[in-house]
């Protein structure tokens, strides 16, 4: 499992999705923006809440667990 995932805001996050290979796939309702991720020839699209100051690890884990990364990718990028 992976350890010591920070908070962060969501900007942050998006930053880090956006080098791992997600990019913006549309506007959702609210305060929410849905991105897209292709992980093993599949086609992930996870809801990120914008409107927050900051994510709790917990909710950032949740994310990166969404996208299909893997507990080694996920220290890669945090790291």
């Amino acid at each position: 499992m992976a350890k010591n995932i920070p908070s962060l805001k969501p900007k942050a996050l998006i930053k880090i999705l956006k080098q791992n290979g997600c990019q913006f796939y549309r506007e959702g309702k609210g305060d929410y923006r849905l991105y897209m991720g292709e992980i093993e020839c599949l086609k992930r699209i996870v809801p990120m809440d914008m409107g927050v100051g900051e994510m709790s690890p917990a909710y950032v884990l949740r994310i990166f667990r969404q996208f299909g990364f893997t507990d080694p990718e996920i220290e890669g990028m945090i790291s």
